[in-house]
Order: C-alpha cells, then structure tokens, then sequence
C-alpha cells in the first residue's frame, strides 16, 4: 500500500496535485543499478541531461517504492525563507532559527513533515523504510531542530511537499536512463552541507556528469 507523508501543520493549502505533476523527462542517460534490486532507503540522483525544473541537479531520498509506486524527498533543495520565518509562533519558538525548510519535490500538501533516523520516546511516527522514519507531531520540532545541526550532518529534514510517481512511473523513467542510483549514506541524506551536494554524489559513484549521457533506450 503506497503511503504517503501526513501533514504537520496546515498553514499552507493543498494544491491540486495535477498542476504539480511531475513532467516526464526527454533525456536519456545510464542508470547504474538495475530497477529490481532497488530497496529504499536509497538515494536518486538525477542524470545530468535531465533539464527537467522540478528534478535537475537533485538528489531524492527514497522513503517508498513497490509496485504501487514510489515516494521520496529532495533533499538538496531550500525554500529561501527559514522555517522558523514561516511557521506560527507556537511552532517556531521551538527550533534554530537558521534551521532549513527543504522542498521535497513538486507534489505539495497541506503542511509539513519531519524526516528523520531514530525513533524518538513520546514522539508519534511511521517508519517508511528500515532506518526511515516521518512524524507529522509538532512536538517533534524542538527536539530535534531545538538547536543547531552537529557539524555534517542534520538530525532530521523538515520538509513542504514529496516526490511521487505512479505504478510502474518511476521504473520507466529509470530503465530509460533519466535517474542514477546511490546506494543511502546519510552523509548524503542528512548532510547540512547542500552546496555541491549532487556534484559529490556524483563523484562517489564515480562519475563525470559530462560522460554518462547516453542514446535513447538507456543502460540497464
């Protein structure tokens, strides 16, 4: 059963998800794992040639994916405002003031979710995925983004929207060579450090962006 992220406070609207479809990409690079020995957690990387707005230069945590579809989270992308400046203040008293509010990707929802590792005593939460866990409880805010993020890496994700593709949507546009696959590291999910983060993804698969673009018909 396709699951999909609760919202944590309602201060935005829920947009008709049709207008925040995801565009099919039209380009064609080589993915280097095979579709069927995907398990989540893991990380997509978008190809260099995929120009598509919502997706270029991305780096997706993937929190779900089965026959019935998939979802996951962009990780390497902010809204410019802090979350801080954009919750009320019940809500934002409790965390850093320079704590990020990332856009997970272009289907919006009626409010916010937290991403995080452990579970956390008290604090009502779903584990997506081994080692993946989503809360929509406020009271999860000041504890894990009351103050600031250990150096590299960030206790959690707090997140506005998801990445989600239909059944048998995302295998397709990986067999057609649009994603590369990174097996998860946290350092790459979880890093405070998003400058260049989809540049060092690439690097640890060891690949050029300049050289993976492929024909039509991509490599499985």
């Amino acid at each position: 059963m396709p699951v999909e992220p609760l919202p944590t406070v309602s201060f935005f609207k829920r947009r008709n998800h049709a207008q925040n479809a995801v565009s099919p990409p039209h380009v064609f690079c080589a993915t280097l794992l095979g579709v069927e020995t995907l398990t989540t957690p893991y990380l997509l990387l978008s190809a260099p040639e995929l120009l598509d707005p919502n997706f270029a230069r991305t780096v997706v945590l993937m929190g779900h994916h089965s026959q019935e579809g998939a979802i996951g989270w962009i990780v390497n992308r902010v809204i410019e405002t802090h979350a801080a400046g954009l919750l009320p203040p019940e809500l934002s008293e409790g965390i850093h003031p320079g704590t990020p509010l990332r856009l997970g990707g272009p289907v919006l929802t009626n409010g916010l979710i937290v991403v995080h590792t452990t579970e956390t005593p008290g604090i009502e939460s779903i584990e997506m995925s081994p080692g993946l866990r989503v809360s929509s409880s406020p009271e999860i805010l000041p504890r894990l983004f009351g103050s600031p993020s250990a150096k590299g890496r960030v206790a959690g994700l707090l997140v506005f929207g998801y990445s989600g593709w239909g059944p048998g949507q995302l295998e397709h546009e990986m067999e057609d060579g649009s994603w590369l696959v990174l097996p998860y590291d946290d350092a790459f999910a979880f890093s405070d450090d998003l400058q260049g983060l989809w540049e060092r993804a690439m690097k640890r698969l060891g690949v050029k962006p300049e050289s993976v673009s492929m024909p039509p018909g991509g490599v499985n």
